[in-house]
């Protein structure tokens, strides 16, 4: 008689494995989502942070190259003056003024290559970022949608394993039900029995005694494991 109130334990305790594992995928599906949005915002963040340095290089360059027709436009105003100082010191100080732009005209144009050089740098980099976020965003999306209706799916079956054990828990005498359903809501797995594995208890790994083990073979009764309280079969 016991023997088969055991079974409908173990039936029980099957369903409520189950029942614990798809909970347990269910309530990991919005961390799993939104770790897969963070992909793609984590890669637009990229995209935006190398579209931003474009424009800011292309702003650079365009205020060097101003400034390069600054310096120009001085060079040859003070060249045009130079035919008509009248003294050496005039003279030497026009030509000191036009070597210092000269100067700073080769800095200037040496900045504006150097701009130009990180700017095809970042159009590349820029390129290549586009196109993998739009290929991101493609995957993500559909491994979204998969992942959507798997979670839909899981539910409905979540469901069904909750009507079946509504339908399992009435055969089951009360009294063992209850030691049962107690021992339950202390566990985190969803297990309330364990299988005895060589003298061990399945659940806790811990050496059942000997005089247990012998009344978990006769299943008379209810025999729970001594370490972690689980009933053992």
């Amino acid at each position: 008689m016991f023997k088969k109130e055991l079974e409908k334990l173990f039936e029980l305790q099957e369903i409520d494995i189950n029942i614990f594992d798809l909970e347990e995928e269910i309530a990991s599906f919005p961390g799993r989502k939104k770790q897969m949005e963070k992909e793609i915002s984590d890669a637009l963040a990229k995209n935006e942070a190398a579209r931003k340095e474009h424009k800011k290089l292309q702003l650079e360059r365009k205020e060097k190259e101003l400034e390069l027709e600054g310096l120009e436009t001085e060079i040859k105003k003070l060249q045009t003056r130079i035919n008509e100082v009248k003294t050496n010191k005039e003279y030497t100080a026009i030509l000191s003024e036009i070597e210092n732009l000269k100067t700073r005209r080769t800095r200037t144009e040496d900045l504006i290559l150097s701009v130009m050089d990180k700017d095809d740098t970042i159009s590349v980099q820029l390129k290549k970022l586009s196109e993998n976020h739009a290929k991101l965003a493609e995957d993500v999306a559909l491994k979204i949608k998969e992942e959507t209706e798997k979670n839909e799916s899981i539910m409905i079956k979540l469901k069904d394993l909750k009507e079946k054990r509504k339908d399992i828990v009435p055969g089951i005498n009360k009294d063992i039900y209850l030691v049962y359903e107690r021992i339950l809501r202390g566990k985190k797995n969803g297990m309330a029995m364990c299988k005895l594995e060589n003298g061990n208890c399945a659940g806790c790994r811990v050496f059942v005694p000997t005089y247990i083990e012998e009344k978990v073979k006769e299943k008379k009764e209810l025999v729970h494991c001594e370490n972690c309280s689980r009933i053992l079969y």
